[in-house]
């Protein structure tokens, strides 16, 4: 017998696993009223398998599904990251160019506003370190666009510094914080007199000759007076801080704020006043100095 069974157990066991799903279809396609013992035999026993096998298929389409689903979400969320970014890269394009034409539209309003000064919009197309750690603005416009020597430059805030040095087509400032500049200012609220003096660092600038008896405080607006031939009166330069007014000496000690923040700067104007044009052609000179 276990003979026999060994050599057909191959068909033996395709035999059975035929006949049972007949027989479990067979059983299933019956009444429940019409089925006989061997029917509900056959269902009881095969009902656990079917069950298994149900979720076993259940389960593996649900996972290719979620796999489907997961992979298209992960190429969703790609394609959302990459429109993200480009409407970023759009929104700060938007702000750059909101702030510059903010910039020029205060530079304009600065322009109407001097009337009796002849102006020229330039650009910084340029940042040097001079000697001893001077930093030196390059502008695109020079000598072809009427730029000379001395000439004031300044944006809506206030004073950035003056030209020094001018080729055909380009120009540098000497920027207020330089310790090469010195301009003559007021106290807007007393209109005490006093020099703007740079310290050779971006924001740092002193306080020179103003007299100790005079009635300033910290915070006090300083404008150009228009006194040394180069600026004219009425630009703001910064304000006073650190005042120190010593019991002895004839001059206070204080430092000096600048209204403009030279590392940031990018359009300005270029005001031609009689000494600046006079002296322009000596910008062209070979070795000028500030």
């Amino acid at each position: 017998m276990l003979a026999l069974l060994k050599r057909y157990r191959e068909l033996i066991l395709v035999a059975f696993l035929l006949l049972v799903p007949l027989g479990v279809f067979l059983a299933n396609a019956k009444k429940a009223a019409e089925r006989s013992r061997f029917d509900r035999a056959v269902l009881v026993i095969t009902s656990p398998l079917e069950r298994l096998v149900s979720w076993s298929v259940t389960g593996v389409l649900e996972a290719w599904h979620g796999y489907v689903g997961l992979r298209h979400a992960g190429e969703r969320a790609s394609e959302l990251s990459r429109e993200v970014n480009e409407l970023r890269m759009e929104r700060d394009r938007l702000l750059q160019d909101r702030a510059e034409a903010e910039r020029l539209r205060r530079l304009v309003g600065l322009a109407e506003a001097m009337p009796e000064h002849s102006t020229l919009g330039a650009r910084v197309i340029g940042v040097r370190l001079g000697p001893a750690g001077r930093q030196i603005l390059t502008l695109d416009r020079g000598a072809d666009r009427g730029v000379g020597r001395l000439m004031p430059v300044v944006v809506a805030d206030g004073v950035v510094g003056r030209v020094h040095s001018v080729t055909g087509s380009s120009s540098e400032v000497l920027l207020l914080v330089d310790t090469y500049s010195s301009i003559a200012v007021r106290v807007e609220r007393t209109r005490a007199r006093a020099n703007v003096r740079g310290m050779g660092k971006p924001g740092g600038a002193r306080l020179e000759y103003a007299l100790r008896t005079e009635d300033m405080i910290e915070g006090d607006l300083l404008v150009t007076s228009g006194t040394d031939g180069i600026f004219p009166r009425g630009l703001v330069v910064g304000r006073v801080t650190q005042l120190r007014r010593k019991p002895q000496g004839l001059f206070l000690e204080a430092t000096v704020t600048p209204a403009v923040d030279v590392t940031r700067v990018e359009e300005v104007l270029i005001l031609a006043s009689a000494r600046s044009r006079e002296e322009a052609p000596a910008a062209l000179a070979p070795g000028a100095t500030p």
